[in-house]
């Protein structure tokens, strides 16, 4: 019978994780096929290990943090040596919605296709509170990657991914972004050097920035003060973006490919849902 990993890349994330994993745990009973939760405890100084084995999870300990990109590649070697069909990856901190996990699953156990992405940008995502510099960044990031790439991407920058083994088998072998890059790095390299390149969809994920009743969902507010290092990121994600094509380009000749992208694009409007 087939089976799947839920990956959890967390740093000092023991308090999120109290209130998140019990509900996931639960969760993972009822999916369609045996699954298993995997914490990668990427150098934590606080109890984040001790909260996975609490619930039963399988954890790997990272003496230092090594950062999301290398402990993902870490759980996509789990689930290659011990057998995993499909991958699904998780935030700690309690952004992503434990309830869209089925969803995401089920379009890979289906065959509906063999990378799912949760998008709070998605045209059915409920949106609250979301900050402009978020939408900012996301419309920025969106703009490059569809240039880039031919995929209708509308959240380029999520985490919650599910593939099926090939691709992630494909990640965990080329994969050089070691943090947050590695998001953009795989968009890039499934597009150009994958064969065959994966049936992509995308599915609505709930954008929620503020408290929203009792749905549990993280409350996430952005100070004043953090701005700065917030816009910093447009610059780091295209320094990302850039160090990715460099890896595609000493493989394949795509440059005039590119260049095409790029000139169609100025004739061609990109419609972002915000």
């Amino acid at each position: 019978m087939k089976k799947a990993l839920i990956i959890i890349s967390a740093c000092n994330e023991a308090a999120s994780m109290r209130r998140l994993l019990p509900e996931l745990t639960e969760t993972v009973k009822h999916l369609q096929i045996p699954s298993d939760i995997l914490v990668i405890s990427d150098g934590s100084t606080d109890e984040t290990a001790d909260v996975a084995h609490e619930n039963k999870c399988m954890v790997i300990n990272n003496k230092r943090n090594l950062g999301i990109g290398a402990s993902l590649k870490l759980g996509y070697k789990k689930a290659l040596d011990e057998g995993f069909d499909f991958t699904v990856t998780f935030d700690a901190d309690g952004q992503h919605e434990v309830s869209i996990i089925p969803t995401v699953l089920g379009a890979l156990i289906n065959d509906e296709a063999d990378i799912v992405t949760a998008s709070r940008y998605h045209k059915d995502s409920e949106r609250l509170g979301v900050p402009m510099d978020r939408d900012m960044l996301n419309i920025s990031v969106v703009a490059q990657m569809r240039i880039i790439t031919g995929w209708e991407i509308t959240d380029p920058l999520s985490g919650f991914w599910g593939m099926t083994r090939p691709y992630f088998k494909f990640c965990l072998e080329n994969s050089k972004q070691n943090r947050y890059g590695i998001h953009l790095e795989n968009l890039i390299k499934l597009w150009f050097l994958c064969d065959p390149r994966p049936r992509r969809i995308e599915v609505p994920h709930p954008a929620i920035y503020t408290n929203h009743g009792t749905r549990g969902l993280l409350t996430r507010q952005y100070s004043a003060a953090n701005q700065e290092q917030r816009v910093d990121r447009f610059g780091t994600h295209a320094i990302h973006i850039l160090e990715s094509l460099e890896d595609v380009r000493a493989v394949l000749n795509v440059e005039y490919e590119i260049e095409k992208r790029f000139l169609d694009f100025r004739s061609v409007n990109v419609e972002v849902t915000l």
